[in-house]
């Protein structure tokens, strides 16, 4: 559903930006404000739920886990890719390519309609953690080949550049696939279910370092260094899903006996319920 609306996002941006206008881009925020609001009123509309029954044991748990902080810090990094194609690429293909500007809106098109299509069946053998660890592994290089594919699209010509980027943004998008179903799998399987819910906030805190640290960091290496920066971001990626393995084993031997319950399991469980 996430992809959805950001493929319909999309597809306004790109005419907000072929048209170029001070009065498209005022309409655009004013939009995307009015959307926001009315996000706000479905959700008002929803019934309240009751707390569940707080679990015993320590409170912060999940805090004192250093092999789950770990991961958590390396799904933090990972999570900087999708800060590619709403940061870099547009800024790239406008600063430094010959592309039509309008390939923006494409190529957003292209990433959320393969997800959407995607994800579930690209998720589907990634059940248990070193399986997720291995996902981890080949969005790294799935990262590090989008890089390079992007970064060759400067100065060539216009429809040379279209081609190698769309190709760019969909090796990403296979990437993209891969990380996520690893997020989901590691995140849930390794968090103790008498805690679950703590667990999952705490690794949420990656996302949310990506979030604040990733434009800036995309921008500088991307932008402003230009094409040996999409190689170090592409490196990056890749010796973070190298680790993968490592701390998914070291999660593993320090999960207490009892408490590893595999994210396969619950989908199960709650397709059955």
């Amino acid at each position: 559903m996430t992809n959805i609306g950001i493929s319909l996002g999309a597809v306004l941006a790109g005419w907000v930006v072929q048209v170029g206008t001070h009065s498209a881009y005022q309409l655009m925020i004013v939009a995307n404000a009015v959307s926001f609001a009315a996000s706000a009123l479905i959700v008002l509309r929803l019934r309240p739920v009751e707390p569940g029954p707080a679990a015993g044991g320590p409170r912060w748990i999940a805090m004192r886990d250093r092999p789950y902080l770990a991961l958590t810090a390396l799904d933090g990094i990972m999570a900087i890719q999708f800060k590619v194609l709403t940061v870099a690429v547009p800024l790239w293909l406008i600063a430094a390519t010959e592309a039509p500007r309008w390939l923006i809106s494409g190529t957003m098109l292209l990433n959320t309609v393969v997800v959407v299509a995607c994800q579930v069946r690209a998720g589907r053998s990634i059940d248990t953690p070193a399986a997720g660890a291995r996902a981890y592994r080949r969005s790294g290089f799935a990262f590090l080949l989008a890089c390079v594919l992007i970064s060759l699209t400067q100065d060539i010509p216009g429809r040379a550049a279209a081609a190698l980027l769309l190709a760019g943004v969909a090796v990403h998008t296979i990437g993209e696939l891969w990380h996520a179903a690893a997020g989901f799998e590691v995140s849930f399987a390794l968090a103790p279910e008498r805690a679950t819910g703590q667990y999952l906030g705490v690794f949420g805190l990656g996302a949310g370092l990506a979030e604040a640290v990733g434009p800036a960091l995309i921008v500088f290496l991307c932008i402003t260094w230009g094409r040996p920066g999409w190689y170090v971001l592409g490196a990056l990626f890749a010796l973070t899903g190298l680790a993968a393995p490592l701390l998914v084993r070291w999660a593993e031997r320090h999960r207490p006996a009892g408490h590893l319950q595999f994210a396969g399991e619950k989908a199960a469980s709650s397709a059955t319920a």
